[in-house]
């Protein structure tokens, strides 16, 4: 099967567009595409290589989403995405390296992605 590719542009700072993709995701995000399904969640991406990502209810309760694979800011993104699935069935979701500022792109399907996030910073 051929992979999913998907980018677009949008109007802002490349740092403005990794703030809030990565840090104000919860101001977005819709609830009904979540674990938990729940107004006032936040969704957390780790600030690291091999950081979560992940939601978390009100309550406290954590749902895992992803991994992030490479974190170099505000240009290079990498993560396995498994939102509601099992890893073996995870995409991979890359924020572009280049100039100008456009959304993560690239989702394929990782049924053999490596067993951990490669050290990278």
């Amino acid at each position: 099967m051929e992979p999913l590719r998907l980018s677009f542009a949008v109007a802002c700072s490349v740092e403005h567009a990794w703030e809030t993709w990565t840090r104000r995701a919860s101001l977005w995000w819709p609830a009904g595409h979540t674990v938990a399904g729940e107004p006032g969640l936040e969704i957390v991406f780790e600030p690291r290589c091999a950081g979560r990502i992940f939601e978390r209810t009100q309550e406290g309760r954590e749902e895992d989403w992803g991994e992030i694979l490479t974190w170099e800011p505000p240009r290079r993104l990498t993560y396995l995405w498994h939102l509601r699935a099992d890893r073996a069935d995870a995409t991979e979701a890359r924020w572009p390296s280049g100039s100008g500022s456009r959304a993560p792109s690239s989702s394929s399907s990782l049924a053999d992605a490596p067993a951990s996030p490669r050290a990278s910073r």
